[in-house]
């Protein structure tokens, strides 16, 4: 069943006239009205102030709810499949204008929209016709649907009119592509304040970089580097929550976080899946980021790798490591700070760019 609102001026009425074809007469306009499939030509009744017309001459599988003039900017439209504006001459009016915002910018559930131009002028009435020219291009300009109704023969192709799938999808794009640019613009001072945030209390907090380099991460393994980089990877890539996890989280607000609460981009990348493989992209990219430098490739021996002590003069000024805890956190500092942040960016900007190639 589809479901049609028919809102607009007093031209709703005369495509009333033209569905209803030899109605005996035409609904008050003050009561809110119901045309529904019936087996006969025309039957009515009246209910709660509200008109039920039944009628053979309404294709199946359609119903249409007329609403009393008063009621037009007042009307739920949630329940509706699809919604008319109807317009005659003069076109452009203010209120239908108003209307169509009313109804484009709700967060609801909204039907689909379809302006619908009566066109019931004489052909020497130029003027009106270069007016519904005119404004149907600004309608299409606008990439508004509109169809013109001229008399009984275009009811049919309005009643079953259906946006185009393409077209849908184009203007969806088009609404999350401009949400997501605008969280791009959040992303920079979102990504600094967890940063900020990681310093205090996180994985670049003193405490945190202090156990990375401490004797217990080392203690009874022969490489030095090495073990500062798993460790290092531990606090980093946590299974559940922490480390670079908040860094993905403002990447999914970016990307997801727009004003359509189930996202075409959700739908293209299944969010789940997105944020598992962008963290095992920043993964692999510490891993292979953060290789042994060749000054520090030598192994300890057991008395070494056993002693906190010998370690600690290993690694101080002087000693046969020296200098490679500070390097290490010097290059952990800057995979958080900038290589992690650099990674973030280009998958936004990799799922920004394939939204766009969509409606090109």
């Amino acid at each position: 069943m589809t479901r049609w609102i028919f809102l607009g001026d007093e031209s709703r009425r005369q495509f009333v006239r033209w569905i209803l074809r030899d109605a005996p007469e035409m609904p008050d306009e003050e009561k809110s009205l119901t045309i529904r499939r019936g087996q006969k030509p025309f039957e009515k009744s009246v209910k709660d102030n509200q008109i039920l017309i039944s009628t053979y001459y309404l294709p199946p599988g359609i119903e249409i709810f007329v609403p009393a003039y008063s009621d037009d900017m007042n009307i739920n439209t949630e329940a509706f499949d699809k919604c008319a504006i109807f317009e005659m001459f003069p076109f452009g009016k203010e209120s239908t204008e108003d209307l169509a915002r009313l109804l484009e910018s709700s967060k609801k559930s909204s039907p689909m929209l379809l302006f619908v131009l009566t066109d019931t002028v004489c052909d020497e009435e130029a003027d009106s016709l270069v007016g519904l020219q005119s404004y149907k291009k600004f309608l299409l300009k606008k990439e508004r649907d509109v169809l013109v109704a001229r008399d009984e023969s275009d009811v049919a192709e309005i009643l079953h009119w259906h946006r185009p799938l393409a077209a849908d999808l184009i203007k969806q794009i088009r609404r999350e592509l401009g949400d997501i640019n605008r969280n791009f613009d959040e992303f920079f001072d979102a990504y600094d304040r967890f940063l900020a945030e990681q310093k205090i209390g996180g994985c670049l907090s003193e405490p945190i970089k202090n156990k990375i380099v401490s004797f217990s991460t080392i203690k009874g393994k022969s490489h030095i580097w090495m073990n500062y980089r798993d460790a290092a990877g531990k606090i980093l890539f946590p299974a559940n929550s922490g480390g670079l996890n908040g860094a993905i989280e403002i990447y999914c607000d970016a990307l997801f976080r727009t004003a359509e609460e189930n996202t075409l981009a959700s739908f293209i990348w299944d969010v789940s899946e997105d944020k598992a493989r962008l963290f095992e992209k920043l993964k692999n990219a510490f891993t292979e980021g953060m290789q042994t430098p060749k000054k520090f490739r030598g192994f300890l021996n057991p008395d070494e790798y056993n002693s906190e002590h010998i370690y600690k003069s290993l690694v101080r000024r002087g000693g046969r490591f020296s200098g490679i805890s500070e390097e290490f956190l010097e290059e952990y500092e800057k995979f958080v700070s900038r290589t992690a942040r650099e990674i973030v960016t280009s998958e936004l900007e990799v799922h920004t760019r394939k939204l766009k190639e969509m409606i090109q």
